[in-house]
């Protein structure tokens, strides 16, 4: 039996330097979208003001689209689109303002006997502009689409992963983990909570507690003692969940199967659900215990695999919590105790 009272947690240092380069970038996002709402603003004055002629905002929109066709780094496709939409227009009405003496009146002259033949070459040329920017638009509609299919089918769900005397009440940590969260400022989940056992100790300690299972079989057994139990799957819980509303969240046997792509889209999920000061508790298979003839065969099907203890203090450090490793008795397991809101500011 293993006790964080006992003296077993490792405290991991953090990556300084990372941590210090995310706080960075989320400073200089903040000032790019600053001088973009200035600049949004100088715009919307100069409209109302007659002072930004839309001849003159179409050529900088054209000389923009000529040195940023992506608008930037972080630019999509509907962006760019919006600027071809800006400049699919042509206008056959040239300027006749001329710094030279006589030179607007002549210009004028030229411009009415060319007129007409302009209008009918720009209206042939804009109508085929319009056509195009239309196919793109379609074009865009149709692999956006396509991206939204890929991403739902790309991975499978995350299977819930139990090892004998790993999971249950009888485990190392399930005596600590109320002890973790006592001062959670809300209320505690626990993910794949199976029949509730989790839960029930929580309750028992004076935790508001609740639990969700993908396994709809475990969670309908377990509802007749009144335990507070969800047949859901974690990521959509989560998603329908608000923001800062729980105090504490508590996974085990689910996050070691989780592909990179769906184990980030969880993380950024509890960053905004838990509130300040919130605990995040993660139990965790080893490698080792992994690749060991008792798992269940899920572990084969699984889309990713268990990530080191020290690779859990990169991630979550560089998110703004406060963490520390509490290894197992022998090596096959180990939690991780995160605090939000004790590190560098979260990058959301």
């Amino acid at each position: 039996m293993s006790s964080i009272t006992e003296g077993e947690a490792v405290a991991d240092g953090g990556e300084d330097a990372t941590a210090a380069d995310l706080v960075a970038e989320a400073e200089a996002r903040a000032y790019l979208a600053q001088v973009m709402a200035d600049i949004d603003e100088e715009v919307r004055r100069r409209r109302a003001s007659g002072d930004l002629p839309a001849r003159v905002e179409r050529e900088l929109d054209s000389l923009f689209l000529q040195f940023s066709p992506v608008a930037g780094r972080s630019g999509n496709m509907a962006e760019v689109l919006r600027m071809v939409d800006a400049s699919a227009y042509i206008d056959p009405v040239v300027p006749v303002g001329s710094a030279k003496s006589g030179g607007a009146v002549v210009k004028k002259g030229v411009r009415q006997l060319s007129l007409w033949y302009m209008s009918w070459i720009t209206a042939q040329v804009g109508q085929f502009a319009a056509s195009v920017t239309r196919a793109l638009h379609l074009l865009d509609e149709e692999v956006t689409e396509l991206a939204r299919r890929v991403e739902d089918q790309r991975v499978p769900s995350a299977p819930v992963i139990e090892r004998p005397g790993v999971h249950g009440p009888t485990s190392w940590w399930a005596a600590d983990v109320p002890g973790l969260v006592a001062h959670a400022p809300g209320r505690v989940l626990h993910a794949a909570c199976g029949d509730g056992w989790l839960v029930r100790t929580l309750a028992a300690a004076g935790l508001d507690a609740y639990g969700t299972d993908p396994r709809g079989d475990r969670v309908e057994r377990a509802e007749t003692d009144g335990t507070d139990l969800r047949d859901e799957p974690l990521l959509g819980h989560l998603e329908a969940t608000a923001s800062a509303s729980l105090g504490a969240i508590v996974v085990s046997g689910l996050i070691e199967a989780m592909a990179p792509g769906e184990r980030d889209r969880l993380l950024d999920l509890i960053d905004d659900r838990l509130a300040p000061g919130g605990t995040l508790v993660v139990h965790s298979l080893s490698l080792k215990a992994w690749g060991a003839d008792d798992v269940p065969p899920e572990v084969d099907l699984a889309p990713g695999r268990p990530l080191r203890p020290q690779t859990w203090s990169h991630l979550l450090e560089a998110r703004g919590y406060g963490v520390t490793l509490v290894p197992g008795p022998d090596g096959a397991d180990y939690l991780v105790v995160a605090m939000a809101g004790a590190g560098v500011p979260a990058v959301r």
